[in-house]
Order: C-alpha cells, then sequence, then structure tokens
C-alpha cells in the first residue's frame, strides 16, 4: 500500500513539473463571434514575448496550416500579433511604460487563445500592416474577456476605427471605452491627451506635463475603480 501512495505522489509531482505545450492542437470554440465582413481564425497559443513596441510574440502548434494559407510566420512557429482595434500609449507617451508592464506581466509566458483577423495574415498582402504585423484578439486560456477589454475598460487603450476589426465586436469595446471616459480613467485622467475630434479615429497628443506622481495617482486609482485590475499585478 505504501509503495502504491508513492507512485501516486511522484506521478503528481512529476505531472505539475511539466513544460509548457505551446498551444494544444485540440479543437477550438471561437470566442470572437465572426461576421460577414471580417474573417477570423482561431489557433491555441503560447506567449514567448512582449515587445517595447506591445507587440505580441505568440507560438502556435499550426505552423503548416498558417504556411499553407501564405500567412506570416518564422520557422519556429512564431506569429507576431499586433492587438486588433485597439491603439496603446508608445514612444514615451504617458502610461507607455506601464502599459507595456501591464501586457507583460498579463501575457508573458501563458497559454492564449488567439482569434486573428484573416485579411491582416497574409504575409505579402497590401494592408493595413506595413510591417507585417498580424492583428488578432488574444484572450486567457479558458477566459472570456479578451485583453483588449480590459485594457480598455481601465483606460490603457483606446478604440482604433482605422484598423480591421470584427464589427460585432466593436460595440462592445465602444460601450467599454465609454465607461472608461466617464470614469476619468487611465489615459482619460489626463485633460487632452487623447483627441476625439478626428471622426475616423482617436489619437493620443503629446502631453509634456504629467509628472510621475500624477502616473502612480492614476495607476492607483485604476486600481482602485478599475475592473478586473487584480490580473494585471502594476506595482
Amino acid at each position: 500500500m505504501k509503495k502504491l501512495t508513492l507512485i501516486v505522489l511522484s506521478a503528481l509531482i512529476l505531472s505539475s513539473c511539466k513544460t509548457p505545450n505551446y498551444g494544444s492542437e485540440e479543437e477550438i470554440n471561437h470566442v470572437i463571434e465572426k461576421s460577414t465582413d471580417t474573417e477570423v481564425a482561431t489557433y491555441n497559443g503560447y506567449v514567448v514575448e512582449v515587445t517595447e513596441d506591445n507587440i505580441i510574440r505568440v507560438k502556435v502548434p499550426k505552423r503548416d496550416d498558417m504556411i499553407q494559407k501564405g500567412w506570416a510566420i518564422n520557422e519556429d512557429g512564431i506569429v507576431k500579433i499586433a492587438l486588433a482595434s485597439i491603439k496603446l500609449p508608445t514612444d514615451n507617451l504617458p502610461l507607455s511604460h506601464e502599459t507595456n508592464a501591464t501586457l507583460k506581466k498579463l501575457l508573458l509566458d501563458k497559454e492564449i487563445t488567439l482569434d486573428i483577423l484573416e485579411e491582416t495574415a497574409t504575409s505579402n498582402s497590401e494592408n493595413s500592416n506595413p510591417l507585417n504585423e498580424t492583428q488578432g484578439y488574444i484572450h486567457l486560456k479558458n477566459s472570456n474577456v479578451s485583453i483588449q477589454e480590459v485594457l480598455l475598460k481601465n483606460g490603457l487603450a483606446i478604440i482604433d476605427q482605422s484598423s480591421p476589426s470584427v464589427k460585432s465586436y466593436m460595440s462592445k469595446l465602444e460601450n467599454l471605452q465609454t465607461l472608461a471616459r466617464n470614469k476619468s480613467l487611465g489615459v482619460w485622467a489626463i485633460d487632452g491627451f487623447v483627441n476625439l475630434n478626428n471622426t475616423l479615429e482617436g489619437h493620443f497628443t503629446d502631453v509634456l506635463d504629467v509628472n510621475e506622481e500624477e502616473i502612480k495617482s492614476i495607476i492607483k486609482d485604476i486600481k482602485v475603480n478599475g475592473s478586473d485590475f487584480e490580473k494585471f499585478l502594476i506595482k
């Protein structure tokens, strides 16, 4: 009996120490509802890197499938993903470092579900990705909430109306952005930072008079009044 117990315990310990599977090949349920104007392909994957300019490098198990479709993927089975439908502050703008740190803590070394917008994925297509970055929506494994939703409702991103998107999903994202704006969360707490005068898309302006203490206060307010922010672990 003692020998059997030891065998069972050893098996449990070994199973808890297994290496990541870099995305399962099992059948995937679509998280983002497909629309008639935008084709979406869904894959499981594993995030291996989040770059300083917020590009997500994802290892997917079905590299051959992507190659057959003519999609951009390297020899190691890694695809570069730009977050679809949103803009994030970058290039040393206010909250750019905090947003990038958030993405890294939330996604790095995590298994995800990736909804790729097919029109952005072809490696030789002339689309809105001159840097050859595939666009997609990302969900943590077993989560129904996308990274886009979490960033928008906490004021760490704004909607990008000019990029390809799943139109049926945009109304939900717009509602989340409105909630963050009404609460003055994140980028919306900085007067004049977001310019919505352009009817096609909003954009960030060059705000120079935001100091470190103001940024700390904004992050503190997000932790108190934001949604799902305990997942972010911002310090």
